[in-house]
């Protein structure tokens, strides 16, 4: 077989969008954070598409978001982004996982040489050992999903009883769940960041989720639901976002004085009625952290492994980022 690699910018990409998109759509790797219009949204100019080609056809990619170090390229992930990794051809049979080695070789020889690689992989890409001979390190992270969805009334059933309870009350205080503007999520978001004591961070954050919502509203792959009383105020909202196997729990807030109201939770609920209804799972895009992920697991999903892959061959970079974190550990 005649294999050739290119690597390619997002401007380079179009050149050829279809082959590359088209991998994502095909791939069991593939999902909206992988589409070249999402990586535009979050990285302008910055990310690549590191395809690898067999006669004309993109038969594997890794994006990474790439900035040049002092110590050589560091590819990472991209903001409110949380898959990214490697895109394989799929395929079953027995030489399933010799296909999938032989595409993360090939993937590794077009990245060429690094300073330090990072990447927080698709569920789907649950077979990480070509990377383990390559001295990658692998540490397991979860996310939660509801798979089927295909009976409300039962998944409903198998949530823990104060999220059932949260609902209910939400529904007897006369809130109702509505399609709502990019600009009033965006005011719940900063009130609730300000309460956090993170206001810089949402000013900050502000002209990425308009990228973000400019291009997912043109396709479709939104939804921004907030949930309001009768006298028309906003309790809590949630910006959700999808493709055609999931949709992802990306974004949410509660305005701090209301947030006893139940009205996240009812959110939530609508957000996974809506999913049930287009025929995709519910993707909580799981935190570890010990708060949030105590929440997620009250709504009956399944804990739902990948892997976050790593590997530093500059020692000079790995040095300074360990000096780095040591002084920042000493600041806080």
């Amino acid at each position: 077989m005649n294999v050739s690699s290119r690597t390619s910018q997002s401007a380079d990409a179009a050149a050829a969008p279809r082959t590359y998109d088209e991998l994502v759509q095909a791939s069991p790797q593939g999902s909206v954070f992988a589409t070249s219009w999402w990586l535009d949204a979050v990285a302008p100019g910055a990310w690549r598409t590191n395809v690898t080609e067999s006669g004309g056809t993109v038969i594997a990619a890794w994006p990474t978001v790439v900035r040049r170090g002092r110590f050589g390229p560091v590819h990472a992930g991209a903001p409110i982004t949380p898959y990214l990794g490697p895109l394989l051809s799929g395929g079953d049979g027995v030489r399933r996982r010799s296909r999938e080695a032989e595409q993360v070789e090939l993937l590794l020889e077009q990245l060429g040489d690094f300073a330090h690689l990072e990447a927080r992989c698709n569920p789907t890409f649950d077979y990480w050992t070509p990377l383990h001979w390559h001295d990658f390190r692998q540490t397991t992270h979860y996310t939660w999903r509801l798979v089927d969805l295909s009976d409300l009334e039962r998944v409903f059933a198998g949530l823990r009883e104060n999220v059932r309870r949260e609902i209910r009350k939400a529904r007897k205080r006369g809130l109702s769940v509505e399609d709502g503007t990019l600009a009033d999520y965006l005011r719940i978001h900063k009130d609730a960041a300000t309460e956090q004591g993170r206001p810089d961070e949402a000013r900050a954050n502000r002209p990425l989720i308009e990228r973000v919502d400019a291009a997912a509203a043109a396709r479709e792959a939104r939804d921004i639901l907030l949930a309001r009383d009768s006298d028309g105020r906003v309790h809590a909202g949630a910006y959700f976002v999808r493709d055609a196997r999931w949709t992802y729990y990306l974004l949410g807030g509660s305005e701090p004085s209301m947030r006893t109201s139940g009205a996240a939770s009812l959110v939530m609920w609508t957000a996974i009625e809506r999913a049930g209804a287009r025929g995709t799972g519910f993707d909580f895009e799981g935190s570890m952290l010990r708060h949030v992920e105590r929440f997620i697991r009250a709504w009956g999903g399944t804990p739902t492994p990948y892997s976050v892959v790593r590997r530093t061959p500059s020692r000079a970079f790995a040095t300074e980022r360990t000096i780095k974190r040591a002084v920042l550990r000493v600041r806080w």
